[in-house]
């Protein structure tokens, strides 16, 4: 019988342990899950900030432009033509310079 009671508080003891890990699994994905989610929706933020940044910024240069050159549109095109060759860059290196550093960046949030 002794042996009998040995195996009955082993079996309790693996329950035990494996009910504390699920637990602790749980913690620590609701843990990343909240990090992630956070950081999330702060560069969201900081995204419609920069957006509305650089929006009004290319608006007010697209104005002076027009007003030294004398034409009404052509401050508008240039700064147009601007952001086509911009997005022309960043279509071609976006491997390079969006997936790659976005990639890496979610891996260490994820792995820290």
């Amino acid at each position: 019988m002794p042996e009998q009671d040995k195996i009955e508080v082993l079996v309790e003891s693996i329950n035990s342990y494996v009910k504390t890990n699920c637990e602790l699994i749980k913690l620590e994905a609701t843990d990343k899950t909240s990090l992630i989610g956070s950081c999330l929706i702060s560069n969201l933020l900081i995204g419609l900030v920069g957006f509305l940044l650089i929006f009004f910024i290319s608006l007010g240069a697209s104005f002076y432009i027009s007003e030294r050159i004398g034409d009404n549109y052509s401050g508008f095109v240039i700064v147009a033509g601007f952001y086509f060759i911009l997005g022309f860059i960043l279509m071609i290196g976006r491997r390079t310079l969006i997936e790659k550093p976005m990639r890496d960046k979610i891996i260490r949030k994820i792995l820290s």
